[in-house]
């Protein structure tokens, strides 16, 4: 049900704020309702009847046409902050938040790894080639290192740059009933996946330093092949969190749900103006502690008292926002 108010919500959110058209919302929201309810009693699965309803009342032309609503009317005046994508508009952003998901994943994951192979890079010439000095081998693990390094900043630059062609950042994405549907089976098909993979990361993260301590514990703690396996499994957890939290997000965004719904998006635009301002303050504050009263092991405390303060406004700002939006 709430992907069918949440549907509901884009349609009017531009539609003119009259008696006639809350009233009419109110109606269409409570046919979909009904129309719902009756597939579901029918035998309907959930995607199926949600899919079905979309199709059957979500059709927003015929609202404009019937109450002769223009772009050139006064009361029907477009939404900076909302985007219409077709359904290939939607499959494109799809298919590159996938790839962007895994590139940005894979850039983590090197980079950590880049640390794990330069253990391993020492190791390997100590064990094998112990006549060549650890001079040669540091500087060919620092190489080794380096040049993993510098392909991880080249996919976060490539598809960085990429993202920019899609600037979506803080917008409400609107879909067509039928795009909407279908975004709406394939997330949830997702979600077991994404389940499944952050159970898996979580316990990656969990063994490493388990063989951290296992592997110090039997061969000592001179030997970097602990740090090694540890690296590797926290590796591997965090390209999962990555890969599948980013595709995740971007199924919330299309469909609006999450912390992509307007309440969200409206209050995530407010704290981000608050935190970009309060958080400089609190540095400079904490720098002129340090340098001008040498307070440096007291003045850090501004950090968490100024961290705790703005969850707190987040939180309140979070609440007024939500009781606006459902009178």
């Amino acid at each position: 049900m709430n992907t069918i108010y949440n549907y509901v919500e884009s349609v009017f959110i531009n539609l003119p704020q009259t008696a006639e058209m809350i009233r009419l919302k109110e109606d269409m929201l409570r046919n979909m309702e009904d129309k719902y309810q009756d597939l579901k009693a029918d035998g309907v699965n959930e995607n199926e009847a949600i899919g079905t309803v979309l199709t059957e009342f979500g059709n927003i032309d015929e609202i404009i046409d019937e109450y002769n609503i223009s772009p050139e009317d006064d009361s029907f005046t477009e939404n900076k902050n909302e985007i219409y994508l077709s359904d290939d508009d939607a499959e494109d952003y799809l298919e590159h938040r996938h790839k962007f998901a895994f590139a940005i994943a894979l850039g983590v994951f090197l980079c950590i790894i880049a640390v794990a192979l330069f253990f391993s890079v020492i190791s390997f010439f100590q064990f094998l080639f112990p006549s060549i000095s650890e001079n040669v081998s540091g500087v060919i693990a620092i190489a080794t290192l380096l040049l993993i390094v510098a392909i991880s900043i080249g996919l976060f630059i490539i598809f960085g740059l990429k993202e920019a062609n899609y600037p979506f950042e803080k917008k409400i994405l609107n879909l067509d009933p039928r795009t909407y549907s279908r975004i709406k089976v394939e997330y949830d098909s997702f979600n077991p996946r994404f389940a499944y993979a952050i159970a898996i990361g979580v316990v990656l993260c969990i063994l490493g330093p388990i063989s951290l301590l296992l592997t110090v514990t039997l061969l000592g703690d001179q030997y970097p092949l602990s740090i090694v396996f540890l690296l590797g499994f926290v590796a591997i957890g965090v390209f999962l969190f990555i890969y599948y939290g980013i595709q995740k997000n971007t199924f919330q965004k299309l469909l609006t749900i999450g912390s992509h719904t307007r309440a969200q998006v409206k209050v995530n635009t407010l704290t981000d103006s608050v935190a970009n301002i309060i958080f400089p303050i609190a540095t400079l504050y904490y720098l002129y502690q340090g340098f001008f009263n040498n307070n440096w092991g007291v003045a850090w405390i501004v950090f968490p008292i100024v961290g705790i303060l703005f969850a707190v406004f987040a939180a309140i700002t979070e609440v007024i926002t939500n009781r606006r939006d459902y009178r």
